[in-house]
């Protein structure tokens, strides 16, 4: 694995968010939108990416085992970039996002901030779901947000109103449609809330990796040598 982020239990709730009241949603229970885990591996020289949610209750019955939540995966792998991660959450200046994964229970989609749509790659492994992004691993940064499934919505996210309803959240005006963002600390997640600017979290193990895998190969070509010149 290249790096493991991980997200409190139990605040999925955004600031104070009121989730809709359709039976659907009630029935439910609670957790199905929490966000625990976000990991990254290297298979075959490809980075694939690994959503943890608490719970996956499949009323719907998605192909991959849930269907109330939606979770989106933004990273920043170059220079510039969109900066708009949704209505009413921002990435900071200078550190936008070139590719976007959406997954859902009925699969995955990779999106560009130039309006490029299409299916990608997504299956279940015991309790997460998984995504083959085609990138090859990088020293990048990430973003993660989970929300309410709805097929219909931008982003696969079901909306924001003040007032609630039966299949809307509830939550004030200008709120993101997530419920959940990928921050290590709760209080990181509340001043996103609070300023709609959500802070990257980059790996600091790819660096290091990337050093040990050149003294690996470094050291390979001397041991190469020596044999070499020894034979002579």
């Amino acid at each position: 694995m290249l790096f493991l982020f991980q997200d409190p239990l139990g605040d999925d709730h955004g600031l104070a968010y009121l989730y809709p009241q359709a039976a659907l949603f009630r029935e439910a229970g609670e957790g199905y939108a929490d966000l625990l885990a976000v990991g990254g591996e290297a298979r075959q020289g490809r980075l694939v990416l690994k959503v943890r949610l608490a719970r996956y209750p499949n009323p719907l019955e998605g192909s991959l085992g849930f269907s109330l939540a939606t979770a989106v995966l933004w990273l920043d792998t170059g220079e510039g970039g969109e900066e708009e991660l949704l209505p009413g959450l921002r990435a900071p200046r200078g550190q936008g996002w070139e590719k976007a994964y959406v997954l859902t229970g009925f699969g995955g989609e990779v999106r560009t901030p130039e309006g490029l749509r299409e299916p990608v790659k997504a299956w279940r492994e015991g309790e997460w779901v998984v995504v083959d992004t085609g990138l090859p691993p990088g020293p990048y940064g990430y973003y993660g947000a989970v929300g309410l499934f709805d097929p219909f919505a931008p982003w696969y996210l079901r909306p924001t109103r003040p007032e609630g309803g039966p299949w809307t959240l509830g939550a004030p005006p200008g709120s993101p449609p997530v419920v959940d963002l990928l921050a290590p600390k709760a209080l990181d997640q509340v001043q996103a809330y609070q300023t709609g600017v959500l802070q990257p979290l980059r790996p600091t193990r790819f660096t290091l990796r990337r050093e040990s895998l050149w003294a690996f190969a470094l050291g390979g070509v001397s041991l190469l040598l020596a044999f070499l010149l020894r034979r002579r």
